[in-house]
């Protein structure tokens, strides 16, 4: 018994061999390790070569558009014939780029897809897109047997063109509001560095006012016949929404404004008395649009208290049909009620919708001298409704008006 644990001792004692026994044990991670550092690489080799061959298919496809839209033998034709030539370019373009990348990479590489598309409704940008799942060669038992590679290019078309909306359709509000207000439809340019120059092609579409029973829009000639702006969607300008208000003036004629649109006040948010005794507010939405979403968004400001209130004015809704958007009509979906929030509506204001836009006359001000804004004599007072007048308007197109031979790539 002595002697069978002497030999025990001995052996446990022993590090002989330890280096090869720990070699062994470290062999397989260190492998999987390399294997894994060999495997992303050769997969990062192949999407830069992939990308490469999505970055040059985009960009021959806007080249061959371009090249039809300025081509003189097809500048006559209609858009829908020029477009369709582009489209069996662009066929076999993709083709041909198509083959160079799958070439490219390994022939132990599987599902391979290169494709493209058109992204937007106006066709001047054009998205390629390929993946490819790379063979893994040195990976852990219970890894992954391939590596999923994509790359993705979009290019542009550069272009001159405008955004029109037609003749909204006019819902008069009645009686509730007891101020003058119009509604003026503008350009806004974001971009333009002369500040006198940022709101142009003021244009008057809609008023509450009221003479006896006849409404001013039956009679006042600016509304006859109205032709909504035409703004350079080329240079950003945005179809933007003025109201102009005139405190308690409703059925009162003298104090209404001028036929001119270019008639304004001084200062833009700060309220004047004119030869007539009256108080005069302007308000500006100053429209802005995501360029992810197409959602729209207003920069109205407050009055003379100097209260910034982004929202605070306008509420706006999307629908599919006018009807969805006329208050009144059925199946409509226009918001109700007083002393709440205005609706902004999140959904891009896109060609063939609708879009229904209510005012409240009296921004909703804080820390004013009627802490319940209950007080009818006061000019901060507000029932929060946004109906104090409202429109409804076809959502603006882009209409493309030539091509330039300019073409980029946006990411």
């Amino acid at each position: 018994m002595r002697r069978i644990l002497e030999i025990i001792g001995s052996f446990r004692s022993d590090e002989r061999g330890n280096i090869a026994l720990l070699f062994g044990l470290t062999l397989v991670p260190v492998v999987g390790a390399a294997g894994v550092a060999i495997d992303y690489s050769t997969a990062s080799n192949v999407r830069t070569s992939m990308q490469t061959e999505v970055d040059a298919a985009a960009l021959d496809v806007a080249r061959a558009a371009v090249d039809i839209h300025t081509n003189p033998t097809h500048a006559s034709k209609p858009a829908a014939d020029r477009q369709s030539l582009i489209d069996q370019r662009v066929t076999e373009l993709l083709a041909a780029r198509s083959a160079i990348a799958q070439t490219r990479s390994s022939s132990d590489n599987t599902d391979f897809s290169f494709a493209g598309a058109w992204v937007d409704s106006l066709k001047t940008e054009y998205r390629v897109t390929a993946t490819i799942n790379v063979k893994r060669y040195l990976r852990l038992p219970a890894g992954p047997e391939t590596i999923a590679v994509a790359s993705s290019a979009t290019s542009k078309l550069h272009y001159q063109g405008v955004t029109t909306t037609t003749t909204p359709t006019i819902d008069r509000p009645g009686f509730e509001a007891g101020d003058y207000n119009r509604i003026y439809a503008y350009c806004f340019a974001k971009d333009e560095t002369d500040p006198g120059k940022r709101r142009s092609k003021m244009t008057a579409i809609s008023s509450n006012g009221q003479t006896g029973s006849t409404p001013e829009l039956e009679n006042n000639k600016i509304f006859k016949n109205v032709v909504m702006p035409t703004c350079d969607a080329d240079k950003g300008e945005t179809l933007s929404w003025r109201l102009y208000n005139v405190r308690g003036s409703r059925t009162n004629p003298s104090r209404w404004p001028k036929d001119d649109p270019k008639y304004d006040p001084p200062n833009d948010y700060s309220p004047i008395t004119d030869a007539k005794n009256a108080e005069i507010y302007n308000h500006y939405s100053d429209t802005l649009i995501d360029q992810t979403t197409g959602a729209e968004s207003y920069q109205f400001r407050g009055d003379a208290h100097g209260f910034y209130a982004p929202i605070n004015m306008m509420e706006t809704v999307v629908c599919d049909t006018a009807d969805a958007c006329t208050p009144g009509k059925s199946g409509n979906i226009v918001p109700s009620g007083k002393s709440r929030s205005p609706v902004i509506s999140n959904k891009k204001c896109e060609p063939g919708k609708f879009m229904y836009i209510g005012w409240e006359d009296r921004p909703f001000l804080p820390k004013t001298t009627a802490p319940d804004y209950s007080t009818n004599n006061s000019h901060q007072w507000t029932d929060s409704d946004y109906d104090d007048i409202r429109i409804v308007v076809s959502c603006p197109e882009t209409k493309i008006v030539s091509y330039t031979s300019k073409i980029s790539l946006i990411k």
